[in-house]
């Protein structure tokens, strides 16, 4: 498709393009407050003196290949006002990377319309300086424009959403000249990460029964920029948010060690070598003995996993405004996923708190995690004091909450006091607490109730003392009637 003699788009050219969506022109409203009539006189000032002192006599280099096999094409350098920074950035971690040999075009576009001709294109600048001599010509002014008001449909400004990243076809990916080749066997290969110790392959990443609820898993998911660095690489924190942020303990279904890693057989003893005769009564503890013995890896292994991936409503309200209707379905993770992986090709620390999966530099981290850890050592610690605060009833006996419930006093409320026990240092219930509260009269109160419960406990004492011979006799008269 060409332009006419004038410089404009042709009827077939604007018919073909109002068929591609991706590249629909907006038609300019008619009216006496269209905001695009308004700018363009504006627009075309700002490229005219913008590019005054250019020298369009010097010789221009134009582009020879067509620009889908060309890595000379880079749209930006004509388009200054529709390709924002991020995108020269892009285009700039591009030129460095293992794609640069790859046209943008292959990569960008759809496979079915690589072979469409981009229209008013006569003559293409083959490099930044030929294009930049070019932009004070009225036709490349014009085209710019056009471009613009491209981008505008592009953003979907008739929706309530913008699509914030790019999206490539994986067909783009897995053709006869990329990854489809049969050399390539990219599905199956073999790829070892991290110094080695990680082997990876793709087959067993589309396997849809080990996707996260609501993702279609693309080439982009994984493959995206997440840096100026890098044009295309993968977010070891991606790795992490998915085989760790949906188990609850270490080395359990996506998470399970032997995944990725291969299970070492070298003995743990240091006095002990590899290879070297067994005594059956002293054998080598390894890996692959302690796993048979289900020892549980977060016994040595509990510091390597930081973070749990959660979401915060706080990251929703980035891009929404605080709606009920959204909001309430915030914990929907199907549908979360669905909405702005599968369709919007989102970021997953967007939306996720970071997971660390490595070796600190602490060397008392082994320890550290454990120990601030309660819950990994006392598991539902204080649960009957817990029970004595809530008061709640069982059976027929009613509900009988303690008067802290009611005003949500909780632990640290009470227990001020800096004591000893055991060599451990804790905070134990002093009666100052109960005065900076209430009243001086209120000192004695923690007393009373020490000395109340002590009775009531001896009062239990003797009770239980009965219960349990009344137990036992019970017990001796069912073996004499047994004979």
């Amino acid at each position: 498709m060409r332009r006419d003699e004038c410089g404009t788009l042709t009827g077939a050219e604007r018919e073909g393009l109002e068929s591609c969506p991706s590249r629909a022109i907006n038609k300019p409203m008619r009216g006496k407050w269209n905001m695009k009539n308004m700018l363009l006189p504006f627009i075309v000032a700002v490229f005219i003196l913008s590019t005054a002192a250019v020298d369009s006599s010097a010789e221009i280099r134009f582009l020879k290949d067509n620009p889908t096999e060309s890595t000379d094409f880079f749209c930006g350098y004509c388009h200054i006002l529709s390709y924002p920074k991020v995108i020269k950035k892009a285009h700039a971690s591009w030129k460095t990377g293992k794609h640069k040999d790859v046209p943008c075009i292959q990569c960008h576009y759809p496979p079915e319309e690589l072979k469409r001709t981009i229209p008013g294109h006569r003559k293409i600048p083959g490099d930044k300086a030929a294009a930049k001599r070019l932009r004070a010509d009225v036709e490349y002014m014009q085209t710019e424009l056009e471009v613009l008001s491209r981008l505008v449909t592009i953003l979907n400004m008739d929706k309530s959403t913008v699509q914030r990243r790019p999206r490539v076809d994986d067909r783009n990916c897995i053709t006869k000249k990329c990854h489809g080749s049969p050399k390539d066997n990219y599905m199956d290969k073999k790829i070892p990460l991290a110094k080695k110790k990680v082997i990876f392959t793709h087959k067993a990443h589309f396997d849809k029964k080990k996707w996260v609820k609501g993702d279609v898993m693309h080439c982009t998911t994984c493959h995206k920029q997440t840096t100026d660095k890098k044009h295309f690489e993968t977010s070891r924190q991606d790795c992490n948010l998915c085989h760790f942020a949906s188990v609850k303990n270490m080395n359990e279904k996506l998470s399970e060690c032997k995944i990725c890693h291969k299970v070492p057989t070298k003995p743990l003893q240091k006095q002990k070598k590899e290879g070297e005769p067994v005594d059956p009564d002293k054998k080598p503890i390894t890996h692959k003995s302690l796993a048979e013995a289900k020892v549980p890896c977060a016994s040595c292994h509990l510091h390597l996993v930081k973070g749990t991936g959660a979401t915060e409503p706080e990251k929703c309200l980035e891009c929404h405004d605080n709606v009920k209707s959204v909001m309430s379905k915030a914990d929907d993770q199907a549908l979360m996923h669905e909405k702005h992986v599968a369709d919007q090709t989102a970021r997953c620390l967007s939306c996720h708190t970071p997971i660390e999966h490595k070796k600190p530099k602490n060397a008392t981290a082994f320890l550290d995690d454990s120990r601030t850890n309660c819950q990994a050592c006392h598991p539902d610690h204080h649960i009957y004091q817990k029970a004595l605060l809530v008061g709640k009833g069982f059976g027929d006996i009613p509900n009988t909450p303690a008067l802290m419930q009611e005003v949500k006093t909780n632990c640290l409320g009470c227990h001020v006091k800096k004591d000893h026990k055991k060599g451990e240092r804790v905070k134990v219930a002093s009666h100052d607490a109960c005065v900076s509260c209430h009243s001086k009269r209120h000192k004695a109160m923690l007393k009373e109730w020490k000395d109340k419960i002590k009775t009531e406990l001896d009062d239990l004492a003797e009770v239980e003392k009965e219960a349990i011979a009344a137990i036992e006799a019970a017990k001796k008269n069912g073996k004499k009637d047994s004979k």
